[in-house]
């Protein structure tokens, strides 16, 4: 299976093949997509040892350059639920005020809440400038919408606090393999002191003890993003980067 797409940065691009066919073939069929298009060769998100794999099956042909800004952030899935030792104080702490402010539960997120949490994340934007107010905005939301419309179809699982009475945070994603769970999306309005922590704690504990890892994807290169996913203290950062063609 082949995935093309573009971003509004990028140039228009690949990610690596899908399937156990013959690597060798999947790249030349991409190659020749992009010369019948007119379009450089980019496979995009691609990490080292897809590389390693493509330099392998096609050796000395292509280059691997990474980007920070795609680095994925892997958790141990018992950090997040436990929060223990020194480097987590800070977020007990904010889980502690939390519970002393706020009346709240955590619920799954089901059909029945869902239109609480759209109007949540109507809110969350507000509070960002309007859902309009920059295409990565636009394409969010419209990403958010589809989520929470083809919920059960996606195989998604989530998570939401009622706080006050009114749902205030939710978190959802899917697992990605037998031992690592994806987070796709976490929202809570910025004034709910610790709500982010305490998402991100009850969401893991509810959700991710089961699995090793927790894997809360890229920071996009945006700084406060970036303090933030570090302040958690990743067991791994995924290196990613694209592959060009040499010379191109």
């Amino acid at each position: 299976m082949y995935f093309r797409f573009q971003t509004l940065e990028e140039w228009p691009g690949y990610l690596f093949p899908l399937g156990e066919g013959n690597l060798q073939h999947s790249i030349e069929q991409i190659l020749q997509d992009c010369e019948e298009r007119g379009d450089e060769f980019f496979l995009y998100a691609a990490t080292q040892n897809m590389f390693d794999l493509i330099e392998e099956a096609m050796p000395g042909q292509f280059v691997f350059e990474k980007n920070r800004d795609w680095y994925e952030y892997l958790y141990l899935a018992k950090d997040l639920i436990s929060l223990t030792g020194k480097k987590y104080q800070a977020k007990r702490n904010h889980i502690h005020k939390f519970e002393r402010t706020y009346q709240w539960e955590y619920l799954p997120i089901t059909r029945d809440i869902i239109p609480e949490c759209m109007e949540l994340y109507e809110r969350w934007c507000k509070g960002h400038g309007g859902c309009y107010s920059e295409q990565s905005l636009i394409e969010e939301r419209i990403a958010t919408i589809k989520a929470f419309q083809y919920y059960e179809r996606l195989g998604l699982i989530g998570g939401a606090l009622r706080i006050n009475g009114e749902i205030l945070a939710y978190s959802y994603g899917q697992p990605l393999t037998k031992d690592t769970f994806g987070i796709h999306a976490e929202k809570c309005l910025a004034d709910i002191d610790g709500g982010f922590t305490m998402i991100n704690q009850q969401f893991a504990e509810h959700n991710c003890a089961d699995f090793l890892y927790i894997n809360r994807e890229e920071d996009l290169g945006l700084d406060s993003l970036r303090q933030a996913k570090m302040s958690y203290h990743p067991d791994i950062l995924l290196e990613k980067g694209l592959i060009r063609r040499k010379n191109s």
